[in-house]
């Protein structure tokens, strides 16, 4: 009996310890970040100094904690181990697939690259480590494989974090970061899969009869990492399902989902596999569409980077003590340390160059860049020492040293970074091109801005037409502009009641519409669509639109038109804030912006939505050929076919209607027209005549020539690649004056369902457009876009007004040369 309550008083007495130790890591990390983030250090190294202070390095062995510190850090290691698998789903749940599956040779070569150039340094440096690290009678060939498994390591998880905080995760290098650091990680799990088989000696009878039983032992971990992968997504198929009709799932799906996380996971352990690599590839697996991964990802998100992401990377070092350093040979094994942290940054940046630079053309600065990024060292790392002290190829004192290149790298890697970033803020600061500058070729960032769920068919609709061919050409963030209210205030103020699930059951909620309407079209027509929110007043929301363009680096930003169409096909403003908001947007446009002003009852977009996903849908059912949701299904004939024209008359904005219209018209379900307009011969020399006779329109006349010139070309090469493969019908139409330009528009009433037209240009001062402008009822669309807006001139047919965002001038480019 008094052994019974020694060892009850024993369990509580290390209860309390354990909550001391995770609450004074908690304090002790975000203080340090408090005053190390004003240094320029991430928050991973407040973490990482938490865990040396509060572990056996300082508080451990100089304290009265000392006396139980076997048991404290066991059991802290217990709460690290199941931290640990979900902090790992939640990173393998963030990383971009789509990005991934379109970089995916880019990333392998930089991952392969890098590892090979370490191992090639590992190798070169043998013969020094070997003798100062190694223990004695260690397999020299085991040591140096262990090394080069060490040096070529990239720890994904803390490279997510760093580039979180150097705010380069939305950004080209970073992606490509965070990709080529995923795949280096993967390699290293199977690496150390195959390796820990190699070592082991007290393994089953049948699979340690050599090269067939290990591949048997692959075989089956393969076949339960695939059956788990097919059983998470069939979990989330039926939340879904179950949910369809709301934003979130219930927080007792979301508990359930998570007990399957932990079940599977621990299954794999159980069995003698890596529980955090399932975790990861489970987050990897898990399908982004619906309101599971939403509601996954927003619950999950405040405990993981407050509670869990301290714990997991201090909990790294609390079990070590640095102690052991301190007088070791004359700092031999310090130096020893140094160089083993510079073997490793420069296999990174040697192999990741090499790649970047002379293969695909990267900039220098980026390829280094993107080097010491992929030398962030993490928890593989720390499995690769504990392989060396277990099979004794060095001793615990050996792990400390190595331990340490871990921390030098991360120290270092963060503030290098951030130095070549800061040195390079005009490479890496948000500067969108123009669609006429980006290529069709290169992925187009849409930020689709909607007021309510009216607005989302045809803003969907239109970032659909705008793949082309193929998903991987866009990615769409669908922006929900909400008015703070002073009801949605109060809501606020109550605990957020506005948020709860059960506001959303309120069939008028707005933002559970707009979500629904986002998650339907998703579902239907297979497009992947991250969902965004603003809440703030209209007074305000032009800076949201613009902290949401920087954010996700949207090379467009559409905007719905302030008026709306009602059932007798006349337009009325609800809203005249929303027109307002419009006019400070397009002042201080941070990208090329377009303005969407849709006709659903007629022949606008809208109504094509419907026909055109219920036809992929139906396509979908019926091929089983193709599976990749990255290519979009063949529209069938019956589907409905968007006729779709570009407006050119010349300019800028005129050039960037016409790029868009090349990014549209590979689409099955479009036939796409470029139709130009020109003046006649004798009206183009009596306008040079009519202009001449002032002097103040002389810069006017030459920055004319020089856009005609440049329309010239464009047209040029716009015509040998659209118009002579078939691809875009192109059309001229030539009129004198501006009653025969509205002749030529109105007469394209009805025939097409979607018009596009640049916002102004040169051609606003030209007698073809003369008198137009005079009945101009919304000048923010230009006076062409204005005319096809109105109700009186043209009741069906949706259209689209850009206007081009102006790339930096020639001074602009000097002045970065001179800061460089």
């Amino acid at each position: 009996m008094a052994q019974c309550t020694s060892t009850h008083e024993s369990m509580v007495n290390a209860f309390d310890l354990l909550t001391i130790e995770i609450i004074l890591i908690l304090v002790v990390s975000n203080i340090l970040h408090f005053f190390l983030q004003r240094l320029g250090q991430p928050s991973i190294i407040s973490q990482i100094l938490a865990g040396i202070i509060v572990g056996r390095t300082v508080l451990l062995s100089r304290t009265k904690f000392s006396e139980s510190s076997g048991n404290i850090v066991d059991y802290f290691s217990d709460v690290v181990l199941q931290a640990r698998v979900v902090f790992m789903f939640v990173i393998g749940l963030e990383v971009d697939v789509m990005y991934l599956r379109q970089n995916i040779r880019r990333a392998c070569s930089i991952a392969l690259a890098s590892i090979s150039a370490c191992m090639v340094l590992s190798l070169a440096a043998s013969p020094l480590l070997y003798a100062r690290l190694s223990s004695d009678g260690a397999s020299r060939t085991l040591f140096i494989v262990t090394i080069g498994l060490f040096l070529s390591n990239s720890a994904s998880p803390v490279l997510v974090c760093i580039a979180t905080d150097l705010k380069l995760v939305s950004s080209k290098i970073g992606k490509l970061a965070i990709s080529s650091a995923v795949l280096n990680d993967l390699t290293a799990v199977v690496a150390f899969f195959l390796y820990s088989l190699q070592l082991r000696r007290s393994y089953s009878a049948v699979l340690s009869k050599g090269i067939p039983g290990k591949m048997l032992d692959l075989l089956v971990w393969v076949i339960l990492v695939g059956l788990a992968m097919l059983l998470m997504k069939w979990l989330v198929k039926i939340l879904n399902a179950r949910n369809r009709k709301k934003r979130y799932i219930s927080n007792v799906e979301v508990g359930c989902v998570l007990i399957v996380v932990g079940g599977i996971t621990f299954f794999m352990e159980f069995v003698g596999y890596d529980n955090k690599t399932m975790s990861f590839l489970l987050g990897l697996a898990f399908p982004r569409k619906g309101p599971t991964a939403r509601t996954i990802l927003e619950k999950l998100m405040f405990s993981v980077h407050s509670i869990i992401l301290p714990l997991y990377f201090s909990g790294v070092f609390v079990n070590y003590d640095l102690n052991v350093l301190v007088g070791k040979a004359d700092g031999k094994m310090i130096g020893i340390a140094f160089l083993v942290s510079v073997l490793s940054m420069a296999g990174k940046v040697i192999g990741t160059v090499a790649v970047t630079r002379f293969i695909f053309k990267t900039r220098l600065r980026e390829s280094v860049v993107l080097g010491i990024l992929l030398n962030a060292k993490g928890y593989m790392d720390i499995m690769f020492l504990s392989v060396g002290i277990r099979y004794k190829l060095w001793g615990f004192d050996t792990a400390v040293v190595l331990m340490f290149t871990i921390i030098i790298n991360t120290f270092i890697a963060c503030p290098v970074a951030r130095l070549i970033v800061a040195w390079e803020r005009r490479a890496y600061r948000y500067n969108p091109q123009s669609l006429e500058h980006l290529g069709p070729d290169n992925q187009l960032c849409v930020l689709a801005c909607v007021h309510g769920q009216r607005e989302v068919p045809a803003m969907l609709t239109l970032c659909t037409l705008c793949a082309g061919n193929g998903w991987s050409l866009i990615a769409v963030y669908l922006l929900h502009l909400l008015e703070l209210t002073q009801k949605y205030a109060v809501d606020l103020m109550s605990n957020q009641k506005s948020l709860n699930n059960s506001s959303w059951e309120n069939d008028g909620d707005d933002l559970r519409q707009v979500s629904l309407a986002a998650d339907s079209f998703s579902q239907d027509s297979g497009l992947f669509i991250k969902q965004l929110t603003v809440l703030s007043s209209y007074r305000t929301m032009n800076e949201d639109i613009y902290m949401g363009a920087e954010e996700v680096r949207a090379c467009l930003v559409l905007l719905p038109f302030h008026k709306e169409q009602r059932y007798d096909r006349r337009m009325v403003c609800r809203k005249d804030e929303k027109r307002q908001l419009n006019l400070k947007v397009l002042q201080h446009a941070p990208c090329t912006i377009g303005i969407l002003v849709d006709r659903p009852v007629g022949s606008g977009m809208s109504i094509g939505m419907y026909s055109t996903t219920a036809s992929l849908r139906s396509t979908a059912q019926t091929s089983t050929a193709n599976t990749d949701p990255e290519t979009p299904a063949t529209v069938t004939s019956s589907g409905h076919v968007h006729q779709i024209v570009a407006i050119f008359f010349g300019g800028p904005d005129d050039r960037e209607a016409a790029s868009l219209l090349a990014r549209i018209a590979p689409h099955k379900s479009v036939n796409a027209t470029l139709v130009r307009f020109l003046p006649n011969s004798s009206e183009d020399t009596l306008s040079k005549n009519w202009s001449s006779r002032c002097m103040s329109e002389f810069a006017l006349i030459t920055e004319r020539d020089i856009q005609l010139e440049r329309d010239e070309q464009f047209l040029t090469a716009y015509h040998h690649r659209y118009v002579a493969s078939g691809i875009v019908t192109y059309a001229e139409r030539q009129v004198s004056s501006g009653p025969e330009t509205v002749t030529a528009l109105s007469s394209m009433a009805g025939m097409y369902s979607l018009f596009i037209v640049g916002k102004g240009g040169p051609h606003l001062s030209t007698p073809m457009m003369a008198g137009i402008r005079d009945w101009e009822e919304c000048p923010e669309l230009g006076p062409i876009g204005d005319l096809l807006a109105s109700d009186d001139f043209m009741d069906s047919g949706s259209v689209l007004i850009m206007q081009q965002h102006k790339v930096p001038t020639n001074r602009s480019r000097i002045d970065d040369v001179i800061l460089r």
